[in-house]
Formats: C-alpha cells, structure tokens, sequence
C-alpha cells in the first residue's frame, strides 16, 4: 500500500520564517512605541488644558490668578489648592485647613492625594501627591537679575510668590491678567518638570511647586526648569489657555522671553 505523500517545513524555512517575524516585529515595536508615546503626550496636554480652564474660572471670581505661593506666615500654599474646586475637587479642599502650613499633621492626608490632572503619563518616578508640572515664576534667560524681588526675574512670570519675609519690596497680591503686556498667548502660566524630587517642589500641595527656567534650553534640566519624559520636548500652558509642546531645539533666548510677563522681550522665533 502507497503511503500518503506529506508535507513539512525544513528547518531552514522554518528559521528563514523565525527570522522574518523577528525583522516585522523589529519595525513594528518602535512604531508602536511612537503611538503610545503620541497617546501619552496628548493625555499630558489635556492635564494642561484642565488646568488653564481651572485657572481661568479663578481668575473669573477673583479678578486676579492664585498665587503661585502663598508664604503667609511661612505656610507655603499652592496654587494647586486654590484650584482645587475648579477642577472638581471641592470636597478635597474641604479636607485642607489653610490656618495652618502646607505640609502640617492635619494636611498630609489631603497633600498625599494623588490627582492624574497632576500627573504627566510619560514620567517614570510616583510618590502619594505627587506633581509633574510647576506654575512659572519668570526667567532670568533674558538678563533679569535672579530673585523674587519686584522687577526682578522670578516676579516676571505668571504664578508669583506673595508675602515673602525677606528683605526689600515683595509682592503681597498675585498678578492680574491686565498685567500681562507681553501679550497672554505669548507667556506661559503652567510649565511641565517631570519627575523632579518631592523636596524639589514635586508635590501638587507644596507652595514651592513653581519654578524659574534659567538653564538654557528645554529638557536641560531636571531640576526646577522646564523638563519632561517626552521625546524631544516638553508640554506648556500659556495664560491664554492654548497648550504648546516646546521643542528641545527652541532657543534658550525664546524660552526665556516666554517666562515673563512685561519684560518686553521679542518672543518670535
């Protein structure tokens, strides 16, 4: 009797055909990657984007912007707090006693929760409170002198420190959106840090979650200036409530005359 002719794969087709899905997956992985990478940078945009809506409706019923830090009596508040019930988290601000600092006993439960409008997708580190964006201060990249006093560079931005006990003339009121003759769609509010430390201004309820970009060019640093996990560049918020993702590449020059407010600087590119 005739046995039935069958057919297999040899071991070379079966390697040629191993090779050639290892070869499609190669090509695959980093377009898949660039796609969720894509996904995440639009999530980080829209955090942005709730927090300029949240901002604006302060701004509505306060005819002025919260303060970037609020250092009455050295209790440090975030402007994050003030926002709070625009981002409908009354119930969180409820629970946050503004008598007394940031950071005390009867704070911690509320400064430790976790909020995702606060949270970039793209960054890699996670504590309870954590924050990856910061409110700007200004920049001393266009020849201000450092330091918090008025005119100086870090009362030239957006979300400002007031009631600071030191030395000289220091602001007691945040800014109003009159105050911003460089033009709103040309100064940025809100400003990405990815993953800089907790002590560092990385906790949404610590007052020292804003910062002034005086180190050169986008993603140079970590540390308090303006840097993320995305490929790149970074994610910003303007005063006018449009979101903007800064190249790596822009120039330091730009990115410094986008930090303040009234300095008069040419922020073309």
């Amino acid at each position: 009797m005739v046995q039935p002719y069958r057919t297999a794969f040899t071991l070379i087709e079966v390697l040629v055909v191993i090779a050639i899905v290892g070869v499609v997956a190669a090509l695959a992985l980093p377009a898949v990657q660039a796609a969720r990478e894509a996904g995440r940078r639009m999530q980080c945009q829209s955090n942005l984007r709730q927090m300029g809506l949240a901002i604006a409706a302060f701004e509505s019923a306060n005819r002025r912007l919260p303060p970037g830090r609020d250092a009455a009596q050295r209790r440090q508040h975030s402007w994050c707090t003030g926002v709070l019930p625009y981002l409908e988290q009354a119930a969180l601000q409820d629970r946050y006693d503004y008598n007394q600092p940031w950071d005390a006993a009867a704070n911690q439960a509320a400064a430790k929760t976790n909020l995702a409008v606060f949270c970039c997708p793209s960054a890699t580190e996670s504590w309870d409170g954590k924050t990856d964006y910061g409110g700007n201060y200004g920049s001393a990249l266009t020849g201000l002198t450092p330091g918090f006093r008025i005119g100086f560079a870090w009362d030239a931005g957006a979300l400002l420190p007031v009631h600071i006990t030191m030395p000289g003339p220091h602001r007691s009121a945040a800014v109003a959106l009159g105050d911003f003759t460089d033009g709103t769609s040309q100064t940025f509010l809100v400003l990405e840090d990815a993953d800089r430390a907790a002590k560092e201004g990385g906790m949404w309820a610590n007052g020292h979650n804003c910062f002034a970009h005086d180190k050169g060019p986008v993603n140079n640093s970590q540390s308090k200036e303006i840097f993320s996990r995305h490929p790149s560049g970074a994610c910003a918020l303007l005063a006018d409530g449009s979101v903007r993702f800064l190249s790596a590449t822009m120039e330091s020059r730009v990115v410094g005359a986008m930090c303040t407010r009234a300095a008069g600087e040419a922020a073309a590119q």
